[in-house]
């Protein structure tokens, strides 16, 4: 399929945000990505409809798009490495077994399977020619959602340091980590929202302040659903009235949606925020 190249350099959008971990330097900052929209197989099928010299039809890029991912997924599961453009794709799996255990059919809930990648040359090469934006983000207003983390890992800063983080998992305590995020008041829209935004479910769950565990100005925690599949995609929207203090009732509510969505199954990919000042532990 001949397809003209895009004609605009890439442009990566990078958060500034305050490293609130290091505690003897106080002007330093850690960048992530901007994240944009979830982009589906049609949205890319139209982008290279729209590129062709051909004039392919977006629906059947689409469909052999989707075609192509199926067959990936099926040799993945068989044990193949698969190299792409993209880059390189290989199955994972983690678990320890006794050796008794080893006659009988493997207990699926004591061994993790997953996919590992490796990015390409070219992939590599489309990172290095983007050009980058960074926007500091010095001084919001309002309550400052940083990243959702395990349990384990808001309790435990010290062994994400070491590269030791824990996965948000399904049916799972997980914690938003940030600034001035305490939940409270008496509205009805007070308190968490997830949106799922991969697919095509636009999946919402809510919890109401009563639900929220632990609930501070710096984490604010709640129970993952169990039926969250691995690798969903979430974004998270909070709503609270109360005042950066955790204490003063305002007299509207005020709205924050974390700019970084999170994956169940996957560690958060920013420091979130950092040690919060010595909460207690979830328990």
């Amino acid at each position: 399929m001949a397809a003209k190249a895009p004609t605009q350099k890439a442009k990566l959008a990078l958060k500034a945000i305050p490293y609130s971990i290091t505690t003897d330097v106080k002007n330093d900052y850690y960048v992530s990505p901007k994240i944009q929209k979830n982009l589906s197989m049609d949205d890319l099928a139209a982008e290279v409809a729209a590129l062709s010299t051909r004039q392919e039809d977006a629906e059947d890029i689409a469909r052999t798009g989707n075609a192509l991912l199926r067959r990936l997924m099926w040799y993945l599961s068989s044990g193949y490495s698969v190299s792409t453009e993209l880059g390189s794709f290989r199955v994972t799996a983690k678990g320890v077994l006794m050796e008794a255990e080893l006659t009988d059919a493997p207990d699926r809930s004591r061994i993790t399977l997953g996919v590992s990648y490796s990015m390409s040359d070219a992939m590599r090469q489309a990172l290095a020619d983007a050009e980058l934006d960074i926007e500091i983000q010095k001084a919001a207003v309002g309550p400052q959602l940083y990243a959702v983390v395990s349990g384990h890992d808001a309790d435990h800063p010290e062994a994400v340091t070491r590269g030791e983080s824990v996965p948000v998992s399904a049916g799972q305590t997980c914690v938003i980590k940030g600034k001035g995020i305490k939940v409270g008041g008496p509205g009805e829209d007070i308190g968490v929202t997830l949106r799922r935004v991969d697919g095509s479910s636009g999946q919402t769950v809510f919890f109401p302040a009563s639900q929220l565990y632990p609930n501070s100005p710096s984490r604010v925690g709640f129970v993952m659903p169990a039926s969250a599949p691995d690798q969903s995609e979430w974004e998270v929207t909070l709503c609270t009235q109360l005042a950066s203090d955790g204490k003063t009732l305002l007299k509207e509510a005020r709205t924050a949606v974390m700019a970084d969505t999170f994956v169940v199954g996957q560690v958060a990919t920013t420091p979130g925020g950092g040690d919060d000042g010595g909460e207690l532990p979830l328990g």
